[in-house]
């Protein structure tokens, strides 16, 4: 009986590693894990924009006294800065300035566009490696000769885009656009009288942002 003892007290002190190995404590909690992925934190970054214009009736058609000649066209730009509160679940709020260069004919030597923008994200899918969501903003938009403000007004946009995580702090994206802006009467840098309306913009967004908890 003493023999029997002594072989088998081995293979109980081994089953007795195995079973306890790795220790427990070196395990996090999954409440842990999950407080650490859904941390709140705010995201900043730049984008590199397109904005094609698909309807601009009252920019391009000043009144009968003057040649009709298209004040507004597609152009390409930047959003910089966009900064923005992510929160632990689906949302993101945030606010960001974007600027483009449009063709304005020969009207405008230097024709910009500029727009200062709120913005709202809904994220779905979260913790895929591609993240879809959708962008509703509100906010004012100018445009003039050489950063000048001819022409104000309203603009309002509705974006699907789609989100990935380069690491743990970056991540890179692309947003669509649907974006409507009514611009004020005006009068442009060639004597034209300009009727306020709506121009119809399509833009394209190529994202750039880094993450910092909160």
């Amino acid at each position: 009986m003493a023999s029997l003892a002594v072989v088998t007290l081995p293979c109980t002190a081994a089953r007795a590693q195995i079973v306890t190995w790795p220790p427990a404590e070196s395990v996090p909690p999954p409440s842990a894990t999950l407080a650490a992925v859904n941390t709140p934190f705010i995201q900043y970054g730049v984008a590199v924009n397109t904005e094609f214009v698909t309807a601009s009736n009252a920019l391009c058609s000043p009144n009968s006294k003057v040649v009709p000649q298209c004040i507004l066209g597609s152009g390409a730009g930047l959003v910089f800065p966009r900064v923005g509160w992510r929160s632990r679940g689906h949302w993101y709020v945030g606010g960001a300035y974007e600027f483009s260069k449009q063709d304005a004919s020969t009207v405008y030597l230097l024709p910009i566009l500029q727009q200062l923008r709120g913005e709202a994200r809904y994220y779905f899918l979260e913790g895929h490696v591609g993240t879809p969501f959708i962008e509703g903003s509100l906010g004012v938009a100018g445009y003039g000769n050489e950063w000048t403000v001819d022409a104000y007004g309203p603009v309002a946009s509705f974006s699907l885009g789609i989100e990935a995580q380069l690491s743990r702090n970056t991540v890179v994206g692309a947003t669509l656009a649907c974006r409507a802006i009514h611009f004020s009467e005006f009068t442009d840098s060639g004597g034209n009288v300009r009727d306020a309306g709506f121009a119809q913009l399509v833009g394209l967004n190529v994202i750039l942002e880094a993450r910092e908890p909160y």
